[in-house]
């Protein structure tokens, strides 16, 4: 039997997907919160990336008729949810089609999901920030990404 041994340290490896939905893009949030993220979660042991974000979707969603296109970029952030605690993600970013006909709407009482144009993107918050930097230069050349800390 194969096991994992737990971190000792709080980084998180995160799939998340930058959902194209006709000529917008499909942003999560908290419930009422101003600022916004990229669908997907955390890649769990023994799971690849793309599975991740799949069931991610599924999970936060619940349609799987989603398919991944390509690989868009990587995102370190390093925040704090508690005092004196930080937490370090790396974010692995894919481009996701989602069928026109699919209606996006959230399986989880604590999310929300906001359809925007892509050329607004500029004018939202979405966090890390650095991930924002990085989308709005995919956006323009369709080229991979890496933003370190």
């Amino acid at each position: 039997m194969i096991t994992f041994q737990g971190p000792k340290s709080h980084i998180h490896s995160i799939a998340r997907g930058l959902l194209v939905h006709g000529e917008e893009i499909i942003l999560c949030r908290v419930k009422d919160a101003k600022w916004f993220f990229l669908p997907g979660g955390h890649i769990e042991d023994g799971e690849s990336a793309r599975t991740a974000l799949l069931r991610e979707l599924h999970e936060e969603i619940g349609n799987s008729n989603y398919k991944i296109n390509s690989f868009i970029g990587v995102c370190e952030n390093i925040f704090s949810l508690e005092k004196n605690v930080l937490q370090h993600e790396i974010n692995i970013i894919f481009k996701v089609h989602v069928p026109n006909e699919l209606k996006v709407n959230t399986k989880e009482d604590h999310i929300e999901f906001v359809s925007i144009a892509k050329n607004n993107l500029k004018d939202y918050k979405i966090l890390p920030i650095a991930l924002k930097d990085g989308l709005i230069e995919w956006l323009e050349n369709e080229k991979p990404f890496l933003k370190e800390i």
